[in-house]
């Protein structure tokens, strides 16, 4: 057998070990996810397309321009295209040949955004990208003339409705006094809190035992994001733009700022638990919290039935809440000196 047979063989027997390690590994890594949500912290991104605007403009009415916000979805909530408002700042939009203060502001995007998903296997889905351009009615921004350079911020803001699931699990024994070494749970430790992503996360979920009968656990709801949140204790669906959803109006603002609906699922329907109590929730395990320096605990009590297993239970913790986000830009408007 000669040296050039002999180095083929080789490189044929390479290639099938090669294959044969890539086919192995893609098993090892294979399998189904053993948890709920993706998770994260973020909702929808947004940021400006590229020359839209543009950074430089001139004032002799040849340089018409769109401002287009592109928007993506990076959380785990869908936002239908009514659920979502836009507006931009900074200018009077009649210095850019625009008359309507209405056509700055509660745009709507092109289409709804769909959230970031995970199918049954693990593979991750991207959520989806629209955009929203100013001014609306297929109009362009024109500068007027200046007396000579001048810059101009440009200030684009987002008001959206989102939400973010979380659940955790209960842990019931027989006697949750006399606690056995081989427990299937343990009814006093901290617990793994699962969340969808979102810009408002559950964390530190914790339970413990004040009865034969009876349990509490405690969570925190945290602001994960540099956005800022509202939710109106009045208003069951605050999603119709910036006065309702986000308002700026100091005295309305301070009222709804920071607030998040709080709903505890599971539990109250569930025929081993009765009599649930939490504290800042309205009605049982719905309620609207305001959150202090980003944070707020909630804690609550439940009650077991006296004849039961052991047993671990599903606790839902959903939230609901507008975020408010904003992203800053800037453009320079060159005056052309006028003809002798």
């Amino acid at each position: 057998m000669n040296k050039k047979t002999i180095l083929i063989g080789l490189m044929v027997c390479l290639m099938l070990t090669v294959s044969a390690c890539g086919k192995k590994s893609g098993a090892s890594t294979g399998g189904a996810p053993t948890t709920p949500f993706i998770g994260g912290t973020q909702g929808v991104t947004m940021e400006f397309e590229k020359d839209s605007p543009p950074p430089e403009v001139t004032d002799d009415a040849t340089f018409a321009f769109n401002i287009i916000v592109k928007l993506k979805n990076e959380g785990e909530t869908k936002v239908e295209m009514q659920n979502i408002k836009l507006k931009v700042e900074g200018f009077d939009p009649a210095d850019f040949g625009v008359n309507d203060f209405n056509e700055l502001r509660n745009i709507e995007p092109d289409s709804e955004l769909e959230s970031k998903k995970r199918d049954a296997e693990g593979n991750i889905i991207d959520g989806t990208t629209t955009f929203a351009t100013f001014p609306g009615n297929s109009q362009f921004f024109e500068p007027t003339r200046f007396m000579g350079n001048t810059e101009f911020p440009i200030r684009a803001k987002a008001c959206y409705l989102y939400e973010t699931q979380s659940n955790t699990k209960l842990c019931g024994l027989r006697d949750m006094i006399n606690i056995r070494d081989n427990a299937i749970c343990r009814p006093t430790e901290s617990k793994t809190v699962y969340s969808s992503s979102g810009p408002v996360q559950v964390q530190g979920f914790r339970q413990s035992v004040v009865g034969r009968d009876k349990i509490s656990f405690s969570f925190d709801i945290v602001l994960s994001n540099s956005v800022d949140i509202f939710w109106s204790r009045d208003e069951n669906t605050p999603s119709q733009g910036f006065d309702l959803a986000c308002p700026e109006d100091p005295r309305t603002r301070r009222e709804v700022e920071n607030n998040v609906k709080v709903e505890i699922t599971e539990v109250p329907v569930d025929p081993l638990f009765s009599n649930l109590k939490c504290g800042g929730l309205d009605n049982l395990n719905v309620g609207v919290v305001k959150l202090v320096n980003g944070r707020r605990t909630i804690t609550c009590t439940v009650e077991l039935v006296p004849d039961r297993n052991d047993f671990e239970k599903v606790v839902g913790i959903n939230l609901k809440y507008n975020v408010l986000d904003s992203e800053d830009t800037r453009i320079l408007v060159k005056h052309l000196a006028d003809a002798p």
